[in-house]
């Protein structure tokens, strides 16, 4: 598939109709939660039903923050209100790096609907209420703070790879940082830095380090490690994007796209192994070891209520590994390509290119079905 960088000033004039509206509090049902199926961008402060989405690749809930999209094509972050309707924080109606006088180059920042965006990918809220956003396509993190509105570059600059060896974090740089994951313990922000096949440290003295990736595409390395280790993040001319991290007991799990695998990094001892995938791209394994199945394209992770959950992409499935006994199974998706099921059992709905997974503080379990231009809810 080949993403292309596109200016969204338009939008089509004919719109496909609303999904039908279901019980979003059944157990089990999947439900649309937002988008309508059209692609593209029909406005502000549109009820979540009725508005369009174009690519939504990540939901992020926290209890710092309002439920917040990352809406990549349209190159915006957009909160949801508490009135149901969605709300441009950062980007704008064109593609590019910054506001045009290039204000949020430094804190306190520009305000976040001047600060053009290209293909954001994910972000974080951080325990103070302010917003971490790896800004992709632009090698760059932002800092969004809800409270002045304001946005600011908090380190990365043109794409390459410096400033490891505990350097002030001001002199590093990045080439298209994918995911970002907070540890609240220690003050530490990781990031995914995909096209240089490592996985950062930002320390909370704003010095920076690598902790896994010794820089080099492919597979190598468990059971040493992490700085030894050799990963599958796309590093092409126009990669898709991929890879994703997630936190939690003192591990940090990496999704490994082209490698096909979840890895495990003890942050005690810098070990790295493989806890799903075989390494073989497809679909298999589900009631068994999830070290035995094989998934396709892990896109994104999350660690929460003792399990592992996966936008498991190529295969159009969700699936979870219950970290205490290492099973993996199937909790949304059918594997076939489409958009049909709202109103019925998650194990059978048809997705397409979901990008994103997450749980809101209830536990209820979202999907960013990425192509169908939709974010999905499976209630729990």
């Amino acid at each position: 598939m080949t993403f292309l960088l596109l200016n969204l000033l338009a939008c089509p004039e004919e719109t496909e109709p609303t999904p039908e509206v279901c019980d979003e509090d059944d157990v089990g049902t999947i439900c649309t939660f937002a988008g309508t199926s059209q692609a593209g961008y029909n406005g502000e402060a549109i009820d979540r039903r009725e508005a369009w989405l174009y690519w939504p690749v990540d939901i992020e809930f926290s209890p710092h923050g309002l439920p917040l999209v990352h809406d990549w094509n349209n190159h915006r972050l957009r909160v949801l209100d508490d009135d149901d309707s969605f709300r441009t924080v950062m980007g704008t109606s064109f593609v590019g790096d910054g506001p045009p006088d290039l204000s949020d180059r430094e804190a306190p920042g520009a305000p976040g609907t001047t600060v053009n965006l290209n293909h954001p990918t994910d972000g974080v809220y951080l325990p103070d209420g302010t917003y971490v956003d790896a800004s992709w396509h632009t090698h760059k993190i932002r800092v969004y703070d809800p409270r002045s509105g304001l946005v600011y570059v908090h380190c990365g600059d043109t794409p390459g790879y410096a400033g490891d060896g505990d350097e002030s974090a001001e002199t590093a740089l990045f080439n298209q940082p994918k995911s970002v994951v907070y540890d609240e313990a220690t003050g530490t922000l990781y990031i995914l830095d995909m096209r240089n096949e490592r996985v950062r440290a930002l320390w909370s003295d704003y010095t920076i380090t690598t902790v896994a990736g010794n820089g080099t595409k492919g597979f190598a390395g468990d059971g040493g490690p992490a700085l030894d280790a050799s990963f599958g993040f796309p590093n092409d001319t126009n990669p898709r994007p991929g890879g994703a991290l997630a936190l939690a007991d003192g591990v940090l799990y990496v999704a490994d796209p082209e490698n096909h695998r979840v890895r495990a990094v003890d942050l005690d001892t810098g070990v790295i192994s493989t806890v799903v995938g075989t390494g073989t791209a497809g679909f298999s394994g589900d009631g068994g070891p999830a070290t035995s199945a094989m998934i396709n394209y892990p896109m994104d992770i999350e660690v929460e209520e003792g399990f592992l959950w996966i936008a498991d992409t190529d295969n159009q499935r969700v699936r979870a590994v219950d970290l205490a006994t290492g099973t993996i199974e199937t909790v949304v998706g059918n594997g076939e390509i489409g958009s049909d099921g709202d109103g019925g059992p998650a194990t059978e709905a048809q997705l397409y290119t979901p990008m994103g997974v997450e749980l809101d503080l209830d536990g209820n379990l979202y999907v960013a079905d990425s192509a169908n231009h939709r974010i999905r809810r499976v209630a729990r």
